[in-house]
């Protein structure tokens, strides 16, 4: 059973939270989708062709994708048509994010448990949870390959458009973890819900904040902290860096 399916059981269960359900989605590396929808992937060659039907397809304002091929079949007396696969699933919800969408079903048509809902005006939520994958990957990259920092991934870095920090109540403080990769005083910086969450729940009090990686890193680049540390408490890759990664990030083409 892939991870997707896994996911979805627990929450059925209420055994995991929505956060969790989406980071999982976010990262599915083999939906199916319908051939229709291949134009607003931006490419032309799939590995698979699965032929539900001569015509047909998900009603209209409504996009299904499936996270295998067994799921898919599951539809086999329903007039679908063609699907194509695999797609990740940062490609399906950025994609999904442009159009006028009334609904996106996952595994619609099998076990109630097998199956996610996303509501059109939800949309943009679910493509910010695939941007925030991509960007872990990036991330997991630079912590597996420290070298890897080249202009391509300090743009990606910069460029993301909603880092969460925690901040004083009432003042731009913003939140450190000491000790962290050497550094006396590095500032935490989360790129999914599910990452602040964790850290929020050791530090209550603390206020969520929003910023864009120009942002962020324009005033990271002015604060008086040695070290940077995204995700310290998981489940993000938890990677650190020297301070002086904003003013490289701020400073790339």
């Amino acid at each position: 059973m892939s991870a997707a399916l896994e996911i979805l059981e627990r929450f059925a269960q209420e055994q995991a939270s929505t956060n969790d359900v989406m980071r999982v989605l976010a990262s599915h590396p083999a939906y199916f989708v319908p051939a229709a929808f291949a134009p607003e992937l931006g490419r032309e060659l799939f590995d698979s062709l699965v032929a539900m039907s001569e015509s047909g397809g998900p009603p209209a304002g409504e996009l299904y994708a499936f996270t295998d091929e067994s799921c898919l079949r599951l539809l086999a007396d329903r007039q679908v048509g063609l699907y194509l696969g695999p797609v990740s699933g940062m490609e399906l919800f950025c994609a999904a994010e442009k159009l006028p969408l009334a609904k996106l079903k996952v595994n619609p048509g099998g076990p109630v448990a097998h199956f996610w809902f996303i509501d059109g005006e939800a949309l943009p939520l679910a493509a910010l949870w695939a941007r925030a994958m991509r960007l872990e990957s990036v991330l997991a990259e630079l912590r597996s390959t420290p070298t890897a920092l080249n202009e391509g991934l300090l743009s990606a870095l910069r460029e993301f458009s909603a880092y969460t920090v925690l901040m004083h109540p009432t003042e731009d403080w913003v939140a450190t973890e000491n000790g962290v990769g050497g550094f006396k005083h590095s500032a935490m910086v989360f790129t999914a819900p599910d990452c602040s969450e964790r850290a929020q729940a050791s530090r209550p009090g603390l206020r969520e904040v929003i910023l864009g990686g120009r942002q962020l890193f324009e005033f990271l680049s002015k604060a008086n902290m040695d070290g940077l540390v995204f995700n310290p408490m998981g489940p993000g890759p938890r990677v650190s860096f020297p301070a002086s990664l904003a003013l490289s990030v701020m400073k790339s083409p």
